[in-house]
């Protein structure tokens, strides 16, 4: 489809911005006051992706993290985030994308997501789920103990969601084989889609932020709790039913019973 040809060509020359740019960060604020930073190249790539959408698409909306941070996404709609984990950005560490996802009436239909410095492209459409251009799925069913389970970074959005992950890593440490904090979430949909770990938990907020990856992991056949996603705004992504099963017997209690 047309819009994922200029969603992922935008995303794709929006690198160049990011992998030449400057590093160095500012601080912003954040609702809960949590230290969070921006860099130019956030800015700079961000106007690029936004450019090449309206230069083929002038009546679409377009929300985005820098400097269109709005919520609506009515009608066509484009959700962009021009670096997902600019702290590992500054920082030097290569776990950081570009994404961005296209939806009509709040359905997604295109979505893209790129990950630089490993030159992988995941995107999804009606088609399915693709790296590179080749086809992807989710991993194989396994018991719970034998998943590597992703978790963000502590929410700088509520003090909530802070104690609820905090409440996952300690008494959850046991169910599952391993836990990563990876600092981005474009890199925890993207490796769930790809096959590469097997349950990703999250608290939901700014639609940039999980849209494009949502959509990517499910066009590659995860699946999730959509009732305690829409009530609880937490979402315990997973790879097959199997895995969801049990999660939502072992990890999904845990965590509701403290989002009041």
């Amino acid at each position: 489809m047309r819009e994922l040809e200029v969603l992922e060509s935008a995303v794709r020359e929006a690198a160049a911005a990011v992998l030449e740019g400057d590093r160095r960060a500012s601080g912003k604020s954040t609702d809960t006051g949590v230290y969070d930073v921006v860099t130019a190249p956030d800015v700079a790539a961000e106007k690029a992706i936004i450019g090449r959408i309206l230069a083929e698409f002038p009546d679409d909306l377009i929300v985005s993290e820098e400097t269109r941070p709005g919520s609506e996404m009515s009608g066509r709609a484009w959700a962009i985030d021009p670096i997902d984990g600019t702290m590992n950005y500054s920082r030097g560490i290569p776990f950081y994308g570009i994404q961005g996802v296209f939806a009509e009436d709040g359905v997604p239909k295109a979505s893209a997501i790129y990950l630089p410095e490993q030159d992988e492209m995941f995107t999804a459409s009606g088609d399915g789920a693709f790296l590179n251009g080749v086809r992807i799925g989710t991993a194989e069913a396994r018991p719970l103990r034998e998943c590597i389970l992703t978790t963000g970074d502590f929410s700088r959005r509520s003090e909530a969601f802070r104690d609820a992950q905090s409440v996952l890593l300690t008494e959850c440490r046991d169910v599952v084989a391993r836990f990563k904090m990876v600092g981005a979430a474009c890199v925890d949909f993207a490796y769930l889609a790809a096959g590469r770990t097997d349950v990703h938990v999250r608290f939901v907020n700014k639609v940039w932020d999980y849209l494009p990856g949502l959509f990517l992991a499910e066009s590659a056949g995860a699946v999730y709790d959509r009732r305690l996603m829409e009530e609880k705004r937490l979402l315990v992504l997973c790879s097959c039913a199997e895995v969801l099963d049990e999660a939502s017997k072992k990890i999904s209690p845990v965590l509701s019973g403290l989002l009041r």
